[in-house]
């Protein structure tokens, strides 16, 4: 068979399927929500990193602000992602495992309507993530470096799509530290260079949370971690399992899960690279996301990447076991399972072709729950209706004469998002709430509302009343707006009208106040400074540490010597006459003049910035051992010849590399755990250490 045509023909039809039915649902909250980041252009965004943003604001240029336009981007970047899925596993295995593979997403519902028609953050972080994997694999296969670059690219596009793409390179480490042909890359220049393009290419998302107060960074870790320390709950493990199950389609999640095993036996058994890459690029995205399922509650999608690859390890158990009869009949009722799931998705969502009461217990399902039968309530369905209705609503509102037109606002960014697109002739709308979320960002200043009368917006999902949460004299509940679809009442959307809005009477945490003020983004550096500093000198220490600590700076001020230096030297020395005898003194020289040189720079800059030491700023709260410096803090010194030297020596012995840096890393910390230098400092030394060294290794041949 041509699987290559049959390929394009299934590709294709799918994508245009998908054309044809994007339009005709109405965008969900997390979709609206990421076209109002497009009306508030700036470098990141509180939830997530901004590329989401960009796809969404270049697709809607050509298309328009519709649900066309919104939802483009999620069937081309899954059009694409099937392309490299094939081009990998035609790679990898053969051409009939990657067809096959490619109608295994198509027919998953996590991937074939959740990751095909929704533009998430997810819908770019899977196509870099993908080709991420492609290039990785082309990289081990060729062994050329250079294409470390074009992944350190791909993996900074990845962080700019979602922060779980941190995982990419995870899973690029797990993989050479499992592969005996690929470990020495750890040694190579390149794969570190490629950890400096992504962060480059994720500056805009670090400057954002620089002049955020870490905002972003620190809301992520509270939504995955949790606020509370790790708590194991088989119960909640559970739940998150199922509801894996739900998204994945429970007879796939068990092939699924099943392929893993079965890729860690290949692994073992016939040493298949093939099955070592698919171990390593989902193995510890599945672990960490069920681990985090174990203690905290997880959303269904998040573990979805690790799920991707695995489709490959799905395909080829299924080839291998298509002879047992009781497998091929599994197979075949699995995957129809799978794609009925995946065509009833957008069925319900356009047709409401099943009856939700059909799911729940009489009694339950006929239970009446803010305006709205319990039975109407589950399906989710229904939250892609009436926004059209009460965007019209608020039109007619706004129109009426008046001096000054009142402003629309609610207490969820759910709804203040679909209302901003389905309003589009009043898109400014504000959300009041207790809680800290994206609007707090773009509404910083709300002078402008104290005094108008205002419209509140609220529906049976996130019912509440204004007059016990927000100060305006007075309150008018307007007729409500019920939506029915099928003759059947499944929504209502209730519109407060107030007067005379008292801004000074708003509680402190509904404004701006729950996320502080921003800052430039040398403020935002140095208070993350202060913060690691205060952990490492004050939060963390020992009383072994501190003897060792008291004692070597006790010696460095009695002889005035810097003498980690001698101590270095001496030790390098010694290696060198016993490894190098013959060319001792060359070497010798080299390694004085990397050190003589990196020190230079440190005093010319120690001079030009003349940073205050940590013992100037904060006084006596320091803790200090015997060396009590004021001046001169930024760069360090002793870092700068640790990381020098063990720079030197990663080019000279390459065995113990990761010995020698590892040695820098505690030289440098030291610095800050006795007190006399800051962390950026240490970095400062440990750039200028190290570049210093590479550059006259490289260039000065011995």
């Amino acid at each position: 068979m041509n699987y290559y045509s049959l390929f394009w023909i299934v590709n294709a039809a799918a994508a245009l399927l998908r054309l044809s039915i994007i339009g005709f649902i109405g965008l969900s909250g997390d979709e609206a929500h990421y076209w109002t980041y497009t009306q508030y252009p700036e470098l990141s965004y509180f939830d997530h990193p901004p590329f989401v943003a960009w796809v969404i604001k270049f697709f809607t240029l050509i298309f328009g602000n519709n649900e066309f336009g919104v939802r483009f981007p999620a069937v081309a970047a899954f059009f694409v992602l099937c392309w490299i899925i094939y081009l990998w596993t035609k790679d990898a295995f053969d051409e009939k495992t990657a067809f096959w593979t490619v109608v295994l997403l198509n027919v998953t519902p996590v991937f074939s309507f959740v990751g095909s028609v929704l533009t998430i953050p997810d819908t770019p972080l899977s196509v870099f993530w993908m080709l991420y994997v492609y290039l990785f694999w082309k990289l081990t296969r060729n062994q050329k470096g250079y294409l470390w670059y074009a992944l350190g690219a791909l993996l900074g596009l990845g962080l700019l799509s979602k922060y779980n793409a941190v995982l990419m390179a995870v899973s690029a480490a797990f993989y050479l530290a499992l592969s005996k042909d690929n470990r020495h890359w750890f040694r190579r220049f390149e794969p570190y260079a490629a950890l400096a393009i992504a962060g480059i290419v994720f500056l805009p998302v670090i400057i954002w949370n620089l002049q955020n107060n870490f905002a972003s960074f620190g809301f992520q870790l509270r939504h995955g971690f949790g606020n509370a320390a790790p708590h194991f709950s088989l119960a909640l493990l559970g739940k998150c399992l199922g509801a894996q199950a739900g998204y994945v389609s429970p007879l796939l999640f068990l092939t699924f899960w099943a392929s893993l095993y079965y890729a860690g036996k290949k692994y073992l058994k016939e040493k298949s690279d093939a099955f070592l890459f698919i171990l390593s690029f989902s193995f510890p995205t599945l672990f960490l996301f069920n681990f985090i399922a174990s203690f905290n509650e997880i959303l269904p999608h998040w573990p979805a990447m690790g799920y991707l690859i695995l489709a490959a390890a799905v395909t080829d158990l299924t080839i291998k076991s298509w002879n047992r009869a009781w497998f091929r009949y599994f197979t075949y009722v699995s995957w129809a399972i799978g794609l009925i799931i995946t065509v009833l998705i957008p069925l319900q969502a356009i047709f409401k072709v099943l009856p939700p009461e059909a799911f729940l217990p009489k009694d339950e399902a006929r239970r009446i729950e803010d305006g709205i039968t319990r039975a109407e309530k589950i399906d989710v369905t229904n939250e892609l209706y009436g926004w059209h209705e009460v965007g019209n609503k608020l039109d007619g509102l706004l129109a009426a004469p008046g001096e000054k037109r009142p402003f629309i606002f609610t207490h969820r960014h759910y709804i203040s998002s679909q209302l901003s697109f389905y309003t589009p002739k009043h898109p400014r709308i504000y959300t009041l709430s207790d809680r800290a979320d994206a609007y707090d960002f773009w509404q910083r200043d709300l002078s402008d509302l104290d005094g108008r009368d205002a419209l509140f917006v609220t529906n049976d999902y996130f019912y509440a009343e204004p007059q016990q949460l927000f100060p305006c004299k007075k309150w008018e509940k307007l007729e409500p707006i019920e939506i029915y679809r099928n003759g059947r009442k499944v929504r209502i959307f209730w519109i407060w009208r107030g007067t005379s809005f008292s801004l000074n009477d708003l509680p402190p945490e509904c404004t701006s106040n729950l996320v502080g003020h921003k800052t430039t983004s040398m403020a935002g550096i140095r208070k993350a400074d202060y913060k690691v500093f205060w952990l490492i000198n004050r939060d963390f220490h020992s009383d072994i540490v501190d003897f060792f600590m008291w004692k070597f700076t006790e010696l460095d001020t009695r002889i005035n010597v810097n003498t980690m230096l001698v101590i270095v030297i001496v030790a390098v020395g010694f290696v060198l006459w016993h490894a190098k005898r013959e060319k001792f003194y060359a070497e010798l020289i080299l390694l004085i003049g990397i050190v003589s040189v990196g020190g230079i720079i440190i005093h010319v800059l120690k001079d030009t910035f003349d940073r205050w030491r940590p013992l100037l700023i904060f006084g006596d709260s320091v803790r200090v051992f015997h060396e009590k410096l004021t001046l001169g803090s930024f760069p360090s010194g002793h870092t700068q010849i640790a990381f020098g030297v063990a720079t030197y020596l990663a080019s000279r012995f390459k065995r113990y590399w990761w010995a020698y840096y590892l040695m820098a890393l505690m030289a440098g910390l030291s610095r800050v755990y006795i007190g006399v230098h800051f962390p950026v400092d240490v970095v400062g030394g440990a750039i200028i250490g190290s570049g210093v060294a590479w550059l006259m290794t490289k260039y000065i041949k011995i």
